[in-house]
């Protein structure tokens, strides 16, 4: 059998490519080199923004809805911010993945578990698929095989993009969820450069991590520990600690090629402010299925016009984010400190969480402040001293320097 669409990867994005896929009507096949449920490295946190993406209720695997912020600045000076609504919904990801497979399943993908990819053929029109075991067939190709997955290299993908890297661990507690964590998830900034540590409040443990740039790799253990003992627990009764890629993308790294895309953290869609990937897992899964879709009917000769829309639309968004990171990181206590006293600063945040604002949107809507966010991003790009503030270490270099380039511009316009 000929499939229309080859999906190379069960998690978040891979798995709604796949079910969206289907439910156009086209014929799919899922493969994932392990048995499900499985667990993988991740906090486990779902924005408000991403779950809306979603067709479905999410809250079969929600273990908790969390609608405040603990601030620290350097394990210090902690303040906790409330909002209204739920902001973040936290999961496991072994429960998630396994609930998102399913509604693949579900709207007809065939999902073989236990299948490890090998090698791939590449054909004008045809994609084979060579498994340990057996050969697939498939007129299009979804690389969602997470940060460490074989298929852009496999396929001749050139992936352009800066690893950053995090450590997670478990803390059980018999007694129940305290109660000031009960709805209320812990943000630590200042710690790590490029990132930062997270308190995450599960159905019956805590998940605790912290996460920045590469080169900080050596010393997550020792950060860990400090950061387990500053939220008052025994860095020592950890349980389940490991560690994890996150690839964030450089501006235009290749996404697809032929009929071959990526997806996900296969793309290093993470969003660099945040670290979070989830919500470019679902938007991208989408994506992808619409413009496959349009492929197999004949209507584009290739995937190209998928990594277009990318760019336009949650790249933008993701360059921004990237440009308030350096800024963020260049002085977080300046930031902190406005985001604990600042109402106004507080409840953009939470809109952003929640979908109803976007990076882009508050570009668009105060030009003057897009302006020297542009400014202070370059700036710090290309002057070795501020580098060294802001953490950065061979930073890309900006595209214009004082001059807004114009993709940016007709992005800000749509």
């Amino acid at each position: 059998m000929i499939y229309d669409v080859i999906v190379v990867g069960a998690g978040p994005s891979g798995a709604t490519a796949a079910r969206e896929c289907a439910e156009l009507g086209l014929s799919v096949l899922m493969i994932d080199k392990e048995e499900f449920p499985r667990d993988k490295p991740c906090g486990g946190g779902v924005t408000l923004r991403a779950a809306n993406l979603l067709p479905f209720d999410l809250s079969p695997v929600v273990e908790r809805a969390t609608s405040g912020v603990h601030l620290s600045i350097k394990q210090t000076h902690g303040v906790t911010r409330l909002a209204p609504h739920d902001i973040v919904y936290m999961t496991q990801r072994r429960h998630l993945d396994q609930f998102l497979a399913e509604k693949a399943v579900r709207s007809g993908v065939v999902f073989k578990e236990k299948t490890s990819l090998q090698h791939i053929e590449r054909q004008a029109t045809q994609i084979s698929v060579h498994t340990a075991n057996e050969i697939f067939r498939g007129r299009t190709l979804v690389g969602a095989d997470g940060a460490n997955g074989k298929t852009a290299r496999l396929t001749g993908i050139k992936l352009d993009i800066k690893q950053q890297v995090a450590l997670e661990g478990n803390v059980s507690l018999p007694e129940g969820i305290p109660t000031q964590w009960e709805h209320v998830m812990g943000l630590d900034i200042g710690s790590i450069r490029g990132g930062y540590g997270w308190l995450f409040p599960k159905q019956d443990h805590l998940n605790v991590g912290i996460g920045g740039w590469q080169y900080d790799g050596p010393s997550l253990k020792k950060r860990l520990r400090s950061l387990a003992t500053y939220y008052g627990f025994d860095p020592s009764a950890m349980w389940g600690v490991r560690g994890h890629h996150l690839p964030v993308r450089n501006p235009h790294s290749p996404l697809a090629s032929g009929n071959v895309l990526l997806v996900g953290d296969a793309a290093g869609l993470i969003d660099p402010m945040t670290d979070e990937g989830i919500h470019s897992s679902f938007w991208s899964g989408k994506m992808a299925a619409k413009h496959i879709e349009r492929y197999i009917a004949g209507h584009t000769p290739n995937l190209d016009a998928y990594q277009d829309q990318l760019e336009l639309e949650l790249g933008f968004e993701l360059d921004i984010s990237r440009k308030l990171q350096d800024i963020f990181h260049l002085m977080p206590g300046f930031f902190m400190r406005i985001e604990a006293k600042s109402e106004l600063f507080w409840h953009l945040i939470c809109r952003i969480m929640r979908g109803e604002q976007t990076y882009a949107g508050v570009m668009r809507n105060h030009t003057s402040l897009a302006t020297i966010v542009d400014f202070i991003s370059d700036t710090v790009r290309v002057a070795p001293p501020l580098q060294r503030m802001a953490g950065l270490r061979d930073p890309a270099p900006p595209e214009r320097f004082f001059v807004r380039s114009r993709r940016q511009s007709e992005a800000t316009e749509a």
